[in-house]
């Protein structure tokens, strides 16, 4: 593999993280003030969105328990 092939490769992996230390938090706030108010969120429904995406794998009771994992994995992060 060529340096410069690496060094792109830690570019990309240094974007990736930055990204998902925007969305996760985000997305966690999403659920938690959906939770608390009870309706969507300026037309945005996190919890629908987590709801059709676990149950495209065919795993629909699984939602709170990979919420919760998230969750934690932020705070945890902390």
């Amino acid at each position: 593999m060529g340096e410069k092939l690496k060094e792109q490769l830690k570019l990309t992996r240094k974007y990736l993280r930055g990204a998902l230390d925007v969305a996760v938090p985000l997305l966690c706030l999403g659920v938690v003030v959906q939770l608390i108010v009870g309706e969507s969120l300026f037309g945005w429904n996190p919890i629908k969105n987590l709801q059709s995406a676990i149950n495209s794998m065919g795993q629909s009771n699984f939602i709170g328990i990979a919420t919760l994992l998230v969750l934690y994995s932020v705070f945890k992060k902390q």
